[in-house]
This record gives structure tokens, C-alpha cells and sequence, in this order.
């Protein structure tokens, strides 16, 4: 049997489970992980390389630093003025969850952005008396969103503008992929905010970095532990290169460690190492169905359904839905880093601009919206809220749609064939 079918076979088993979950979804996504070692598709050393990582390393900093503001107090008070502005709505809540979250991501990582935002965002539905899944999923999607505005928003623009350059193309500007990026913003804003949210249920939980007794504020250690996050973010939004992301997230969780804002045992308990599991997992995930060729296989499907003379139409719904549906499974960056060579080729076989076709490839590799394994982003989330594979589905393939109505939309304006 061909590696690309085993490849498939075993996602075919791993969604299931993820859908049905007989078993908890970590047991099936680290099983998920071992399939792909055992049958020879990734090396058994790689199986737990997805642990070795800064996202990982950055995710549990960030989650004791959010925890350091609700063990010092703030987060109430911070929570209740902020419900006075959007009100006890859930809807203005998350609201206006995906507005700051969009306009955030258009400069700084969305992880970052995710991590920073989490315990501010929680906080108001407690203080307004709501579950925090469905406002902590919306900040995922604003996230998201925001990724499209411009080059740095998500890591797999940067990818791509690299991919263009090392293959002799001009990279794609800053604020090349603006336009696109302010109408998914807006139309998955009020997509999320109207329709969406309809689609999936409160599922009560609350994530581990905010489930702690409700403290009185301690005004001292208040203002260090939320002058100690301001610094991180600063730190996180600037990216300097000497202090990386994971980096400036380690030194915050030392210093409200280190000046008890917070306890050993309290910033132990604040790390979701369910969250942190699911996360390093998706690596071998995405590595085995690299690796077994069926993003390969993929495109020369897309060779045979082109044709020699295809009209532009057919050119972006087939690259637009080729990319959407690997990244699905695959990951945004691994997408895109393997969709793009092959859409140069595509390009000149076909004679358009090669310029149009990545800039779809572009933006459907970024569209990981569907499933929980699409992005870390996503892996996290799950452990946030405990929505289930399902719960994405439902929620995710409309926005994929939206966004595939942008590209066919715009495309022709701003980037013609």
C-alpha cells in the first residue's frame, strides 16, 4: 500500500475519532502521531519533535502570566469596566472580542495576540455572568482574520513573500494583501458574530489559566504583574530578534513567580497541559501527511482538472479549494510552502500571472478554519474550550466559503490574471 494512501487512511481514523471521541481526543491525536512513526512515514525520533518547540515554550509562559492577573485581582476589575462598555450581551462581547483581536493580528502574531487577550476576554464573560468558549473560539477567528491584513500578520504570508523570492519573483508588499484581508475581517466578523456562533453551544468550561477563587485585589502585586504582561507584549509586538517571543513570555512568568504574585503550585496549575499536548502533536500530523506525498498527489489532480486552456474562474476555485482542503490537515506554512512551487508551475503552463495565483494560494493556505488540527492556534483553543471536532466543522467550512468569495471577488480587481 503507497504512502499516501496509509497517509490518508490514518486521518480518515483520527477524524473519526475526534468526532465520535471514545477516547479522549490528546490519546487520539498522540496515537494519530504514532501511526505515522510505526508505519514508516515520519522517523520515530520526530513522533514528539512538536514538544521541542518555542510555540509550546510560549503558550505555557503566557498562560502563568494571564493566570498572574486573576490571582492578583485585576482581572475582575479590568473585566467589570470593560462589560460596562459592551454591556452583559454575549453577542457585544464577542463583538467586540473580534474587532480587537482583528486589528491586533494585522502587526503581531496571532498566537501572541491569543495568549495576551485570553485572560482579558474571559474575565469579561465572567464578570458578565457568560461562558467563555464562545468569546475565546471568536477571539480565534479575529485572530485569524487579522492574519490577512497585512505581510506579518500570520507567519505563512511571511512564508509565502520567501518562497516568491528565493524562486526569482518579487515578493508580495506589506500591504499587498490588505484589501483581501479588510473584507475577510469584515465579513467574518459579522459572519461570527450574527451566524456563527449560532452554530455551536456554550460548553461551560472554564480554561485552566482562569480557574482559580475569585481573589481580592491586591493593588501592589496588581500593578507588577500587569505592567510585567504590558512589557511582554511590547516585547512580543517588536519581535526583536536577541528576545524572541517565547523568550520575553519566560521572563514574565519568572517575575510574577518571583515576586509572588502567584505561587510555584498556581503557576503549575495555570498551564493547560491538555492544550500543550494537543498542540506538539499536530507537528507529527502535519509532518506524516507531508511527508507521505499526498500534497503531491493533490497537485497533479489539479494539473488534470485545469486542463490546457482553463478560464480564470476555474483557475481559483480549483487552486483556492486544493489549498483550503490540504491545510485542513496539513498546517498554513507546510501548505502554502508546498502549494506554491507547484502554482508557479501551473502558472506558466497556463500562461497567467503567476502574481494571481499565489496570492490564492496565499490566502486559502491561511483559511485554517475547519478543523481543530489546522493551525496550533486551533489545537489550542480546543483546550480552552473543549469544543469538539464537530464544533469546527460546522463553524469553520462556512468561513472557508466566505473567504473563498473574497478571492473570487477581488482577485480580478486588485491582482487580474
Amino acid at each position: 500500500m503507497s504512502q499516501p494512501i496509509i497517509a490518508l487512511i490514518i486521518l480518515a481514523i483520527t477524524i473519526v475519532l475526534f468526532i465520535w471521541e471514545p477516547v479522549p481526543i490528546v490519546v487520539t491525536a498522540i496515537g494519530a502521531s504514532l501511526a505515522f512513526a510505526y508505519t514508516g512515514i515520519i522517523k520515530i525520533t520526530d513522533v514528539f519533535t512538536g514538544y521541542n518547540s518555542t510555540t509550546i515554550i510560549l503558550l505555557a509562559g503566557m498562560m502563568v502570566l494571564g493566570s498572574s492577573l486573576f490571582h492578583t485581582g485585576i482581572t475582575d476589575v479590568i473585566g467589570q469596566k470593560m462589560v460596562k462598555i459592551t454591556g452583559k450581551n454575549e453577542r457585544n462581547i464577542i463583538l467586540a472580542t473580534l474587532i480587537v483581536s482583528c486589528l491586533i493580528s494585522g502587526v503581531c502574531s496571532n498566537i501572541g495576540v491569543m495568549v495576551a487577550m485570553a485572560p482579558l476576554v474571559t474575565a469579561m464573560c465572567i464578570s458578565a455572568g457568560v461562558g467563555p468558549s464562545r468569546s475565546l473560539l471568536a477571539l480565534l477567528f479575529g485572530a485569524q482574520f487579522g492574519g490577512f491584513l497585512t505581510l506579518v500578520g500570520v507567519g505563512s504570508n511571511a512564508s509565502a513573500a520567501s518562497v516568491m523570492s528565493q524562486m526569482g519573483y518579487q515578493p508580495f508588499g506589506f500591504f499587498t494583501i490588505t484589501p483581501f484581508g479588510i473584507a475577510v475581517c469584515i465579513l467574518g466578523t459579522l459572519y461570527f458574530t450574527f451566524i456563527g456562533s449560532k452554530f455551536i453551544p456554550d460548553t461551560g468550561y472554564i480554561p485552566e489559566f482562569a480557574d482559580t477563587e475569585k481573589k481580592e485585589l491586591n493593588k501592589k502585586k496588581a500593578v507588577i504583574a500587569s505592567v510585567t504582561m504590558l512589557c511582554v507584549l511590547v516585547v512580543i509586538a517588536m519581535n526583536p530578534k536577541n528576545v524572541p517571543m517565547h523568550i520575553a513570555a519566560v521572563v514574565g512568568a519568572l517575575v510574577v513567580v518571583g515576586t509572588k504574585c502567584m505561587s510555584v503550585k498556581d503557576a503549575i496549575h495555570a498551564i493547560d497541559w491538555n492544550c500543550l499536548v494537543l498542540v506538539g502533536s499536530l507537528t507529527a500530523i502535519s509532518t506524516g501527511v507531508q511527508n507521505s506525498g499526498a500534497g503531491d498527489a493533490m497537485a497533479k489532480m489539479i494539473l488534470n482538472i485545469l486542463g490546457e486552456h482553463p478560464n480564470t474562474f476555474m483557475i481559483t476555485t480549483v487552486i483556492f479549494f486544493a489549498a483550503a482542503l490540504l491545510t485542513q490537515v496539513m498546517s498554513n506554512i507546510p501548505t502554502i510552502l508546498l502549494f506554491l512551487p507547484i502554482g508557479f508551475s501551473i502558472a506558466q503552463s497556463i500562461n497567467v500571472s503567476p502574481y494571481a495565483v499565489a496570492m490564492v494560494i496565499t490566502l486559502a493556505g491561511a483559511a485554517s478554519y475547519a478543523t481543530p488540527f489546522a493551525a496550533p492556534q486551533n489545537m489550542m483553543t480546543v483546550g480552552w474550550t473543549r469544543y469538539k471536532f464537530s464544533d469546527f466543522v460546522k463553524i469553520g467550512i462556512p468561513m472557508v466559503l466566505i473567504t473563498y468569495l473574497v478571492v473570487v471577488i477581488l482577485i480580478p480587481i486588485f491582482m487580474p490574471y
